[in-house]
């Protein structure tokens, strides 16, 4: 006999969309110069990444290296830039 393991939904809890995630979830971000193309998961992480910035300074050298990285990668800012000089 085989179990259905069934997802349940905490409120307040990780997911802020406040809705069940789908099981299979896509994400697309597509970079194409200054332009973002994304889906509606896409747009979520996109969004939440925007939204990490805000705690810039707080993070340690590593984490601020990842996120420089991470907006490099999305063409939030220049190659040759960090997000904030600290």
């Amino acid at each position: 006999m085989t179990q259905t393991k069934k997802e349940t939904f905490v409120t307040g809890g990780y997911d802020t969309m406040k809705k069940p995630l789908a099981p299979h979830r896509k994400f697309i971000i597509e970079v194409i110069g200054e332009n973002v193309k994304v889906n509606k998961y896409g747009d979520k992480l996109h969004s939440l990444i925007d939204d990490l910035g805000w705690e810039y300074q707080r993070m340690g050298c590593s984490g601020r290296e990842t996120y420089d990285e991470i907006c490099h990668l999305l063409g939030t800012i220049p190659e040759d830039e960090v997000y904030m000089e600290i």
